[in-house]
């Protein structure tokens, strides 16, 4: 099909290589990491030191809005995934709405999840792939997202098992996971922050950890479960498990 040609020659190139940009350098991570201590998703420094408490607290707020809300959809997947397989024969629309639970969540976080940011704020698409890593990495999560809603959508058109085309989905979340090991927050000591910015910093890392190994989790349950030969029922629930955990650490992400 053409939407896999077209997909696998260009989309998922350019989503690899868009997060190998967004793994930021020491200097990037010291950068992001004081900019974290100010609570709010922003790496400019200057305006990050302008903001108002309650600014900031407005930024914390929509950050922990942004998780929750990219939560639920992928609660409603988890569950989905459970059910699908019964409601499935009876309602076949179901089949599609895996795809719009991901696309949801993509188009949302790629326009709105950074409003300072292309494309509806001041920062040009160049600036943020040069000079802004942690909202490029936002754009990469939405890419993601995107792209695991255009396979899903391929996956119940084609109706034929394809190995490749199974290999996509596994291959986005994993590289989901591995980016969140590297979303900057404060695990260097000596960045000029106080003990109570550093404990809230290392309460982030340790929440972006929880969100890998449910990411890694999924990845694996999914590959084995659409290669089907080793107990691929017992693969598809365990997928639904780590799809339900991450929504739940999603859902109750705070800051």
């Amino acid at each position: 099909m053409k939407w896999i040609q077209i997909f696998s020659r260009v989309l998922l190139p350019a989503v690899f290589v868009l997060a190998v940009i967004a793994v930021p350098s020491r200097p990037a991570l010291s950068q992001e990491t004081m900019d974290h201590s100010q609570m709010h998703h922003s790496t400019d420094s200057s305006q990050a030191t302008r903001k108002s408490p309650l600014e900031l607290e407005a930024d914390q707020r929509f950050s922990e809005f942004n998780h929750r809300f990219a939560g639920v959809f992928i609660l409603l997947i988890g569950l989905l995934t459970i059910f699908e397989p019964r409601l499935a024969a009876r309602f076949g629309w179901l089949r599609y709405l895996w795809s719009f639970l991901f696309f949801a969540p993509g188009v949302y976080l790629l326009i709105w999840s950074d409003p300072e940011s292309w494309p509806i704020g001041d920062q040009t698409l160049a600036y943020v792939i040069t000079q802004n890593l942690q909202v490029l990495q936002h754009k990469v999560f939405s890419m993601i997202l995107l792209g695991l809603g255009v396979v899903e959508f391929v996956r119940v058109r084609r109706k034929v098992p394809s190995v490749w085309l199974s290999s996509i989905f596994p291959a986005l979340a994993g590289l989901g996971a591995l980016l969140l090991l590297f979303h900057p927050h404060a695990t260097d000591v000596g960045m000029g922050m106080d003990a109570e910015s550093h404990l809230a910093m290392m309460k982030i890392q340790r929440q972006h950890v929880g969100f890998a190994v449910s990411g890694f989790g999924i990845a694996v349950s999914k590959a084995v479960s659409d290669v089907g030969r080793f107990r691929p029922g017992l693969m598809r629930n365990l997928f639904a498990v780590f799809m339900v955990l991450l929504a739940v650490l999603l859902i109750t992400y705070t800051e």
